[in-house]
């Protein structure tokens, strides 16, 4: 499901990490329930609203920190 519309929207999974979604100079990184969306504002901005008009979710602003393992 999240596949099939991140790639409806010109999104695609890397090869080293198939929760990475790279495209239109956007990056999103899926854990569980949370996405991390990583870009210039304008592209961005754009990713986001397709998003949240497919999803009902919450934006939770900018991170103030990001632990990667």
């Amino acid at each position: 499901m999240v596949k099939k519309f991140f790639k409806s929207i010109g999104l695609k999974a890397a090869n080293a990490n198939p929760n990475l979604f790279i495209g239109n100079k956007v990056y999103i990184l899926l854990f569980v329930n949370d996405m991390l969306i990583a870009g210039k504002r304008r592209y961005l901005n754009s990713t986001k609203t397709r998003i949240l008009r497919e999803w009902r979710c919450k934006d939770l602003g900018s991170i103030e920190v990001f632990i990667g393992f």
